[in-house]
């Protein structure tokens, strides 16, 4: 884990975490280790979309939160009385949507009235947080405004292989658009094909574009209240620990062989191949040159480069 150099200081408030992705780049799993954490208290709901929604105007947020809610009440009308854990889980993530709703509602960003949401039965918890990938596509100003609107903010961006996080990206793309009768191959190889033509005006190339990223979040984020990491570092002991030490808490092993929202196993062509790792030649020069040593995943795809 790659870590900027300063001194944390402890508040009596908790720690607030901000995780703003990259996308497919192992946020879930952060999630799902996090929410496990006795120290810490996360909602129901992984991705809250609060600032995005607000500030670039992703009207289909309320949308999916409507959508997600009607679908946790059915899964709970037919659900056994005795499946007490499972009935608590979507219970609360009715209770979380229907909270976000009435944020988003005012139309206007309201750090009080957020910071009491992630607050909410968080009892003594020492950190609080939201893992938003999304939030990558924020300005600076606003993410500057996120680091400073509590008196301890974190954030952490974690980066994976530049083509893979692209080409699982691209594949969870496919597979939500996939129509009945459609090929999800092909229909994956046509979207990486867009992708690489429209360069940075694409969302996906937008969400794992690391030197746009890190350098925004290096203008507006406390050095200190930093952290940027390589997902094939964090998923072990030694990442964990220091995801741990990041935030203030104590180490509880995690679940590594874990794997959460894993992609189809679809192959991208050769020469989709070699035209992702030279599009993507840049990002592998930029992290190298910023944060040193590369993982080894990173270097063997660098070599095709």
């Amino acid at each position: 884990m790659k870590r900027r150099k300063g001194e944390i200081v402890l508040t009596q408030e908790p720690t607030v975490l901000i995780c703003i992705g990259a996308t497919k780049a192992g946020t879930s799993w952060v999630h799902d280790y996090l929410s496990s954490h006795p120290q810490v208290s996360l909602r129901a709901i992984k991705e809250m979309h609060y600032f995005d929604a607000l500030d670039l105007g992703f009207g289909w947020v309320a949308n999916n939160l409507r959508a997600g809610m009607a679908r946790d009440l059915e899964r709970l009308a037919a659900l056994p009385l005795d499946f007490s854990e499972r009935r608590e889980w979507l219970e609360q993530r009715v209770s979380d949507a229907t909270d976000i709703l009435d944020l988003l509602a005012s139309g206007q960003v309201d750090f009080d009235a957020y910071l009491s949401y992630l607050r909410k039965d968080a009892g003594e918890a020492r950190v609080v947080g939201d893992v938003t990938p999304g939030y990558a596509l924020l300005s600076e100003e606003r993410l500057s405004e996120i680091a400073r609107m509590s008196p301890d903010v974190r954030v952490l961006f974690i980066m994976r292989d530049p083509v893979d996080r692209l080409w699982s990206h691209v594949r969870m793309i496919a597979k939500r658009q996939l129509k009945a009768g459609e090929d999800i191959t092909k229909k994956a190889r046509r979207i990486l094909n867009r992708t690489m033509r429209h360069g940075e005006n694409d969302d996906i190339t937008a969400r794992g574009d690391y030197p746009v990223i890190v350098e925004k979040l290096r203008r507006a984020v406390p050095e200190e209240k930093l952290c940027c990491t390589f997902a094939e570092n964090l998923i072990s002991e030694a990442g964990v620990k220091d995801l741990c030490k990041f935030l203030g808490i104590d180490y509880v092993p995690a679940e590594l062989e874990k794997r959460v929202h894993q992609g189809a196993l679809i192959e991208m062509n050769d020469g989709q191949k070699q035209a992702a790792h030279d599009y993507l030649a840049p990002h592998y020069a930029y992290v190298e040159k910023t944060f040193g040593p590369l993982p080894a995943r990173w270097q063997a795809n660098m070599a095709r480069i």
